[in-house]
């Protein structure tokens, strides 16, 4: 009887139990094996958009070009339209999805970028841990170096006086007692180098310089260290033969194994990549390239062999590169192959665009560039009267033209002012127009000639047509798929948590 009370008791709180998890509305599922729902933006698929991720594209958009200077100013989110970056995030799962599908993943080119974007993350947290972690520069050092420089200069200054001869060393001697003495007030009075001991102490600025140069030098030496102790314990076999061998003709040694570091191969191929025709023939150079290599391999074995894909920090990092990766391949090979432009379609969009590529009407004149109205109004009386326009513009004028008799030659009439261009457009041959103000001063001008634009011909733009109707097409065949995609692949948006963020 009282196993069979203990045997109800438990189901009647494991129903409890159950009811609970199936009715809360923070998880998708049963807790704790999927991600709570406040921690999700929406599920593309089998793909997640993670409230982290949403954040950090936010943040992006805020930092960046595109998101435009006013929406950059905004420090809060509150007037932005946040479903239209969540879509953009959704498209971009969409992507990844199609990608996949389409077996992009499995693609040579695909999984080498990705192999040596994760064997680059590897190798320079193997520096940190192996390199930059292990040095350590202190202040006693910094001091120390500081004085150790110090002594070596004074220790040189001494032997430069007593080359120079007695008199002149005890001018200097006497010299150097007074910087002394002028230090050491400036020193108590707050100002100069401070002294410790006795001892004159490195400025804040120079302390730096020293601690990064003694880092640096500490660095190399840590370096040259740990690649000793990483080649030392490799398994390094090397084919004396076949490196001898090489020559950039012989193409029978290519494929052939030069040497092998913990049973992975270094082929020919890849020591002549390093090597010239004329270098290739020192045989203390081949050797060189080659170690070098074998350094390389060890060190790419050793990062890979740590499992830093693992670590959270690094593992995201290739998360995001590898959804771009797949992004590009997806756009590249999927959507771009199906963007066509022929001929007929750059013929087409110049005729109907014509007027895009007309040139500007030209004029031609003759110019006198005065700085006040009342001299310009001078000036054009005495035009009008017959006085000679070149001669008053080399007297009066101030642009560089009235060398030429004020001769400016064909002038584009979009470069023009618009009440000179309205002038120009009724003029006859010889007519004097103005006085025009412009920026700096005042201009009267001689008119010689009008010639109406021509049009750019089609050659000259094709490739900027082509350029543009393929992005139009790009951009369209795009949208059709990721449109198409929305209709095939379930997509969930988390509404409540989109509304949080809208202030809603």
């Amino acid at each position: 009887m009282k196993s069979r009370l203990g045997y109800m008791t438990f189901m009647v709180l494991s129903l409890i139990f159950l009811i609970v998890i199936c009715n809360s509305t923070d998880s998708l599922g049963f807790w704790p094996f999927t991600p709570k729902k406040k921690d999700i933006m929406a599920i593309v698929g089998d793909e997640i958009v993670t409230k982290i991720e949403f954040i950090e594209e936010i943040s992006r958009l805020h930092k960046s070009n595109r998101a435009g200077e006013a929406l950059s100013r905004e420090s809060l989110f509150a007037k932005q339209d946040f479903i239209k970056f969540l879509n953009e995030l959704v498209d971009n799962k969409l992507m990844v999805i199609e990608a996949i599908n389409l077996g992009l993943d499995k693609e040579a080119g695909f999984i080498n970028q990705r192999d040596n974007y994760i064997l680059n993350l590897s190798l320079e947290r193997l520096r940190q841990n192996e390199i930059i972690n292990k040095i350590k520069v202190d202040e006693k050092e910094v001091e120390d170096y500081y004085q150790e420089q110090l002594k070596r200069k004074e220790e040189e200054k001494k032997k430069g006086q007593e080359k120079s001869g007695g008199q002149k060393a005890d001018e200097e001697k006497g010299d150097t007692a007074k910087e002394e003495i002028k230090e050491a007030v400036e020193t108590q009075n707050g100002s100069g180098d401070s002294k410790i001991g006795g001892h004159k102490s490195a400025a804040p600025d120079e302390k730096e310089t020293i601690r990064r140069n003694l880092f640096n030098g500490k660095v190399q030496a840590r370096e040259k260290e740990y690649f000793a102790y990483i080649r030392q314990k490799a398994r390094v076999k090397i084919n004396n033969e076949t490196l001898n061998a090489l020559t950039h003709d012989n193409t029978e040694f290519f494929g052939k194994e030069v040497a092998s570091v913990n049973g992975e191969p270094i082929l020919g191929i890849d020591v002549l990549r390093n090597l010239t025709r004329v270098n290739i023939k020192d045989e203390a150079i081949r050797k060189e390239a080659l170690e070098k290599l074998i350094w390389y391999k060890v060190l790419d074995q050793e990062a890979l062999s740590r499992g830093y894909e693992r670590e959270k920090e690094i593992s995201e990092k290739i998360k995001r590169y590898r959804e771009q990766l797949l992004i590009n391949q997806f756009k590249r090979k999927a959507i771009l192959p199906a963007v066509k432009v022929e001929e007929k379609d750059i013929m087409e969009y110049y005729n109907v665009n014509k007027e895009k590529y007309k040139l500007s009407d030209k004029v031609n004149l003759k110019m006198i560039h005065v700085l006040h109205e009342r001299e310009a109004n001078a000036i054009f009386e005495e035009l009008k009267k017959g006085a000679d326009f070149a001669y008053l513009a080399r007297e009066k004028s101030i642009d560089p033209t009235k060398e030429k008799g004020g001769d400016i030659g064909w002038v584009m009439v979009d470069q023009l002012t618009d009440d000179i261009t309205h002038a120009v457009a009724e003029a006859k041959r010889g007519d004097i127009l103005g006085p025009f103000k412009v920026q700096a001063g005042y201009v009267i001008v001689e008119f010689y000639g009008y010639e109406k634009g021509g049009y750019i011909p089609l050659e000259n733009v094709r490739n900027e047509i082509d350029k543009t109707i393929g992005t139009e097409r790009y951009n369209a065949t795009l949208k059709t798929y990721i449109e198409q995609l929305r209709q095939i692949i379930p997509i969930e948006i988390n509404q409540a948590e989109l509304n949080r963020f809208q202030g809603n």
